[in-house]
């Protein structure tokens, strides 16, 4: 029963996603599970990503405090999704090839402003930041990239809270997140840090 189960499901997300292609602005390959919610696709260009369930795409047009946004969200080829992401962009926010977001990561290139202490949070707008992740990194569960650059092939911790650049080849942990590794490109090995200033 369970395989005839999954099964079914299979087919339906294929039959779902090669429906869906035709929503976004461009789109390559595409497995997209149906549970996932895509507010504005028509401003999302995906060039290839297998995305998961109850996903959240979010291309923000507008904001509480009535701007407007013109967001450019791309995913590039071999992205892979996972189950319970949410990614929010209203200006600018790129996914590198062969990312990988395991379950429950958040990457946005906005934040609520609360600079009124009168008035709610959630009806003061946002302030956005360019943001992106470099080809091949891997994001771990419940991580959050928030208004920065993570640079290719880094392994971005469990937990972790980044809300600084990360540069190529580096691994890093905790909330606010650190480099806690780092490539050594003339030995290949993979080194310890000692950060204490965090990721930059």
């Amino acid at each position: 029963m369970i395989g005839l189960r999954n099964a079914l499901e299979r087919l339906w997300v294929r039959v779902y996603s090669r429906l869906a292609r035709r929503s976004f602005k461009r789109c390559g390959r595409l497995t997209l599970h149906p549970s996932a919610r895509i507010d504005h696709p028509e401003r999302i260009v995906i060039d290839g990503a297998n995305i998961g369930r109850l996903v959240w795409l979010y291309a923000v047009v507008d904001d509480t405090a009535g701007r407007t946004y013109d967001p450019d969200l791309r995913i590039g080829p071999g992205a892979v999704i996972g189950d319970f992401c949410h990614i929010s962009c209203a200006e600018r926010l790129h996914i590198g090839a062969n990312v990988l977001l395991t379950r429950g990561v958040l990457v946005t290139d906005s934040l609520h402003v609360y600079d009124d202490p009168k008035s709610p949070i959630a009806a003061q707008g946002i302030k956005t930041r360019p943001t992106s992740i470099g080809e091949g990194s891997w994001l771990g569960n419940h991580s959050a990239v928030v208004g920065c650059s993570v640079g290719r092939h880094c392994v971005i911790g469990a937990n972790a809270v980044v809300t600084r650049d990360v540069p190529d080849y580096c691994c890093v942990a905790g909330a606010p997140a650190r480099i806690v590794r780092r490539l050594n490109e003339r030995t290949g090995a993979w080194e310890r840090v000692d950060d204490k200033d965090g990721a930059r």
